[in-house]
């Protein structure tokens, strides 16, 4: 493979900024990156927001579910303030608005969790709003939920879906087995692997196949020359700044 693989901002610019904030994301723009990845759940009140956790209290001033709460009682906590005093009042982004500054990107990575209560709503609400907002042809969504990926395809089978896995989710060991053969049943757009799992042998067995590969999460220039020189797709990264410099020189 001759085309270098997307850099692709974890969390946006995490090291340099709170994690999932517009903040994060646009101070990776700085950078140059190919694409963001985000983590998304559902509001009570059926808006989908940006944040990792399934509840507030890691990255907020706030405690509970998000799941449970309002857009505006989300809206009312500070997610900066827990990253850096200068971060103070940010607030959580809603998916429209990070969708908002993701017009130059060329890949935009949305990963979804089923909600405490089991839902997956926020799948079909999802590629509602990336189609609403023009970017479905760049929209991949990842998960480590096969229902979740399933609701994905439910919505729309056109729609793009990634497995994340790692060395303890269950099904790694299915998909090592046989990747290309796991890829086609379930219709998978491409592989999102640990970093520590993966290997050439296994991106180019993907590749052979038509199955994307971007793998998680690499910060260390190691990792990331490894990568470039196999020919990995993507490259799913805490530090986009170094990362490009790697991949583009």
């Amino acid at each position: 493979m001759s085309q270098k693989p997307f850099v692709i901002s974890h969390r946006g610019a995490n090291q340099l900024a709170p994690e999932n904030t517009l903040a994060a994301f646009k101070k990776s723009l700085e950078f140059g990156v190919d694409g963001f990845e985000n983590d998304c759940h559902m509001t009570s009140d059926g808006h989908v927001v940006v944040i990792h956790d399934e509840t507030v209290d890691r990255t907020s001033n706030g405690t509970g579910y998000v799941y449970q709460k309002t857009l505006a009682e989300l809206r009312g906590l500070d997610f900066g303030s827990w990253f850096s005093p200068d971060f103070a009042g940010e607030k959580i982004p809603t998916l429209a608005e990070w969708f908002g500054i993701c017009g130059s990107l060329k890949v935009i990575n949305v990963e979804l969790k089923r909600a405490p209560d089991g839902s997956t709503a926020c799948a079909a609400a999802t590629i509602a709003l990336a189609k609403k907002m023009g970017l479905f042809d760049r929209l991949i969504i990842s998960s480590f939920d096969m229902d979740m990926l399933e609701a994905c395809k439910a919505a729309d089978p056109a729609a793009r879906i990634c497995l994340l896995f790692s060395p303890v989710t269950p099904i790694t060991e299915e998909v090592m087995d046989e990747p290309v053969e796991f890829a086609k049943q379930h219709d998978l757009y491409a592989y999102h692997p640990f970093i520590g799992m993966l290997g050439q042998d296994f991106i180019e067995e993907c590749q052979e196949a038509g199955i994307v590969v971007n793998a998680w999460v690499v910060n260390q220039s190691h990792g990331i020359e490894a990568l470039r020189d196999w020919g990995c797709d993507g490259i799913i990264t805490d530090e986009p700044e170094l990362t490009m410099k790697l991949v583009y020189g």
